[in-house]
């Protein structure tokens, strides 16, 4: 690891031994939008080293509208930030919203905050446009582990730019998520080579629609299917599996 990742970690792991005491208190004072957001500048500045003068703007202007905070890195777009006040809850409105700002401007990455929830989204441009969870983390939950909160901090600082670790973090999720391991197991040229280990390992050809029923019905779970998943598990349960299998010639 690069001396100045370890830098920037080891000071948002200072930082945060800070600002859970902050946010604490203005979740208790129950403090307003501007507060919170005067919370969030501090934050990007001292804890995600972002220079708050010259690549961070507040009140933004996108079509009319006004995005809480837009991030630059060297001169570019990096994100739409979304602020709500500290004592209220992040929702889907509030998530449309900024997420409509960034495709409006051509922004990759929109966050949504209260000060204690931090919420990353990747925008996918299409029709409709539409978004992506990369994280979500609760500065103020006593359960989670320290180390995953740095990290996933690490990820939106400036220091993550320098070498697009956001980009290959989010492509490596993506890539490995559940649904597209779902689209690989029921695909055809995963089911017959899976087919070919089973006849070698028991003497029996599988049909292909039996195989694929036995794998949603004992391995995929529902909480992975996306849209395009669905469609290949609603195609395999519409088949009817054969009752036999055929005896190895």
């Amino acid at each position: 690891m690069a001396v100045y990742q370890d830098k920037a970690k080891d000071r948002i792991k200072a930082g945060l031994r800070k600002y859970r005491g902050i946010v604490q208190k203005a979740r208790l004072a129950q403090q307003n939008e501007s507060d919170t957001r005067r919370l969030i500048t501090h934050m990007l500045g001292e804890l995600l080293g972002w220079d708050i003068f010259e690549e961070v703007s507040g009140e933004y202007r996108i079509k009319g509208n006004f995005a809480d905070f837009v991030v630059k890195y060297e001169g570019k777009f990096f994100a739409v930030i979304e602020v709500k006040e500290i004592a209220s809850g992040l929702s889907t409105k509030h998530l449309y919203q900024a997420v409509t700002y960034a495709a409006n401007e051509g922004i990759d990455w929109v966050v949504l905050t209260n000060g204690a929830e931090w919420q990353l989204y990747r925008v996918v441009f299409g029709k409709p446009i539409n978004q992506n969870l990369v994280f979500s983390l609760n500065l103020l939950d006593a359960e989670s582990k320290p180390k995953d909160t740095v990290e996933c901090l690490y990820l939106l600082s400036r220091e993550a730019q320098r070498k697009n670790e956001l980009e290959a973090y989010y492509q490596k999720k993506a890539a490995l998520c559940g649904e597209n391991i779902t689209k690989v197991l029921l695909g055809k040229p995963m089911l017959e080579k899976l087919r070919g280990e089973v006849r070698r390992a028991t003497g029996h050809l599988v049909p292909l629609d039996e195989l694929a029923n036995l794998l949603i019905e004992e391995v995929v779970r529902p909480e992975v299917q996306g849209e395009e998943t669905a469609k290949l598990v609603r195609r395999a349960l519409a088949k009817k599996p054969s009752k036999k299998a055929e005896p190895a010639a």
